[in-house]
This record gives C-alpha cells, sequence and structure tokens, in this order.
C-alpha cells in the first residue's frame, strides 16, 4: 500500500466512479482500475462494488476511505510544516462546531482567524456531536467543540463552559416550571445522539417521569419556527436560539425542580502534535468564548475556570432577544457531582 494507491482510492470514493476519478486525476481509467485492484489484492478484501450508478463502498472500503483520508490529510500537514520558512501559523485548519454553537461561533471565529492568521485556511463544519466526535477521532477533524467534561479514548479534552438547559416556549409566562409539567406537554426534540437530549431524557428517567414528544427536528430554524406556532415546546441551551442581531420571541423558562446542564470543551485528536494553525485557531476560540461570556452576548453559561465565583440566582432569564440575563445559574452542585 502508497500514498498513489490511497490518493486514488479517495479519488474514486469522491468521484462516484472510476471514469470521473480518471478525468479529475488526470490519468488513464486503466491507471485507476490498476492500483484499485492491486489494493484489493494486497489487503484481499473487496472494496467497492460496481452499479449502473457507479460505485458503493463495501464495509471494508468504508473503514479503508476513513483512514486514507486522514492519512493524506496529514501528509499534507507534514509537508507543509517541513517546507515553512518562518514559524507563522499557516494551511488548513478544520473545525467541528455543534449546530446550536455555529451560529454563535463560526462567523465570529472565521472573521478574527482571518484577520489575526491570513495565511491560516479555516474549514468550520457542523453536525451533531456524535458526527464531530467520530471525524475527531478519525483525524479529520482537527478541532472539535463537544459537550464532554473529561478525557475520553482518542482525545484530548480542555473544558471551556458550563452550560445551562431550559425549557424553550412561545408561552410569555417567565416563571420557572416543574419537570412534570414540562413531561406532560408536547415536546420537540432534536434526533437520536444530541447532546442536549440525553441530558433532557436522563432528567426525565431520574425523576421518574416520561415525556411525549411529537417531532424530531434538527434544523434549528425550523424548530424555532415549530415553537413559535405552538406546534410543541423544546428543552434547548440558549445558544440554540442565538440568531445575531435578529430579535426572537421565544422564551427561555429555567426548570423549578431541577439543573439540567452539561459541560463544554474544546477537544482535539488524541495522537499527533498540535501545529501551530491549530494553536492559533484554538486560541482564538477560546477568547472568542471568555469574550461572549464577559460581555454577557452568551446567555445561561459560565466559564469552567469561574465556576466556584458563580453567583446564585432569584429571577428567571430574560426573553430572548429582550436583554441579557441579570444573572448566570449556579451549577457549583453539577461541579461537584457532574455525573448526578
Amino acid at each position: 500500500m502508497d500514498l498513489r494507491q490511497l490518493r486514488y482510492f479517495v479519488g474514486i470514493v469522491q468521484a462516484g466512479s472510476l471514469s470521473r476519478a480518471a478525468n479529475q486525476l488526470c490519468v488513464a481509467q486503466s491507471a485507476i482500475s490498476h492500483h484499485l485492484a492491486k489494493l484489493e489484492s494486497e489487503l484481499d478484501k473487496q472494496l467497492v462494488t460496481r452499479g449502473p450508478k457507479g460505485i458503493l463502498l463495501t464495509e471494508s472500503g468504508v473503514v479503508l476511505y476513513r483512514h486514507a483520508e486522514a492519512i493524506l490529510r496529514h501528509v499534507e500537514l507534514a509537508k507543509h510544516d517541513a517546507v515553512s520558512a518562518l514559524n507563522v501559523p499557516s494551511g488548513r485548519v478544520s473545525i467541528g462546531l455543534p449546530v446550536a454553537k455555529a451560529t454563535i461561533l463560526s462567523y465570529e471565529l472565521l472573521t478574527r482567524v482571518r484577520r489575526a492568521h491570513p495565511q491560516i485556511v479555516l474549514h468550520v463544519t457542523d453536525g451533531n456531536s456524535a458526527l464531530l466526535r467520530e471525524r475527531l477521532v478519525n483525524g479529520r477533524l482537527d478541532i472539535a467543540v463537544l459537550f464532554a467534561d473529561k478525557a475520553e479514548r482518542g482525545l484530548v479534552v480542555e473544558p471551556l463552559l458550563l452550560e445551562e438547559l431550559f425549557y424553550v416556549t412561545a408561552d410569555p409566562d417567565p416563571s420557572p416550571i416543574r419537570l412534570a409539567d414540562a413531561a406532560q406537554r408536547p415536546l420537540l426534540v432534536p434526533g437520536p445522539g444530541s447532546a442536549s437530549r440525553c441530558v433532557a431524557e436522563e432528567a426525565f428517567k431520574k425523576h421518574g417521569l416520561t415525556a411525549t414528544s411529537v417531532a424530531e427536528i434538527d434544523t434549528l430554524d425550523t424548530l424555532r419556527r415549530a415553537i413559535a406556532s405552538g406546534i410543541g415546546n423544546a428543552i434547548l441551551s440558549w445558544s440554540s436560539l442565538y440568531d445575531g442581531d435578529r430579535e426572537i420571541s421565544l422564551n427561555c423558562r429555567r426548570f423549578a425542580d431541577a439543573q439540567l446542564v452539561r459541560p463544554v470543551a474544546l477537544c482535539f485528536p488524541g495522537v499527533g502534535q498540535h501545529t501551530p494553525a491549530v494553536e492559533a485557531v484554538a486560541m482564538t476560540l477560546k477568547n472568542l468564548v471568555r469574550e461572549l461570556v464577559e460581555q454577557g452576548i452568551w446567555q445561561g453559561v459560565h466559564l469552567i475556570d469561574r465556576t466556584a465565583e458563580l453567583p446564585g440566582y432569584a429571577e428567571p432569564p430574560s426573553k430572548l432577544g429582550n436583554g441579557n440575563m441579570s444573572r448566570v445559574p449556579t451549577f457549583a452542585k453539577w461541579f461537584a457531582n457532574p455525573t448526578a
């Protein structure tokens, strides 16, 4: 197995057929076929199946593709670092953000990186937590923001925030709501694998409650509209509803008898060293997060390294879009026992 074989294999997968891959790679189709056959012979596994609409990956092909993509990416990074004359952060950095964090972080992060490090090509993607974690472990992402509070196999975890989850509704009543009352009302939930859904389900289970979900929605704009129209309510973070300067007429209500909290962390693959470019993007992101929290722009969260200083709270958060929360919640009890 060599790099050319891996490049051809990745090219075949991304093009969807041998003929298109040959055109895109500017080589003869016979050469593409030869190297694919040699690769399958060496592994003693069929990697693709051919059909009228192109190629399909076998299970072995899926595994190899993930590794090949990461290997080729690391080779390019190694070449770039080796020929770089100055220790100036440069090259491609890929960062993954949960869908709920992309709106408040992605554009501002991009502009800051472009301004401070013009030689870095930043690739920003979003997705659910499970997908981002998989891509990070497989080396397809350099950095990801994940809902984690401690090191995991294959991951280096740097805690950033504690984030509260609220009962989000079109109902203008700002008073806290009991978990049992929330369970009796129609709920809109994200799809399986969502961190907010896992936290909410665990809270209902702990209190012996069963909630009724009326729909699963992963698209934030659709979720906002569904809540606003009265189809159902949701349990979400404040950042899930952040939409820049546009005012949102949804109401965040705290839970009267439970604190639904999740940790937010900056995570890196557990193998390999960070390039100067990755370090620069990570530092830019951390500074951005701190500013958003300390300036009151990002509500319902607190920086983990200041947890001990958190005040209590007496009143619920204000309506989204109508000003900052007057107080942030105290997570001291949760932080002392994060698995509770």
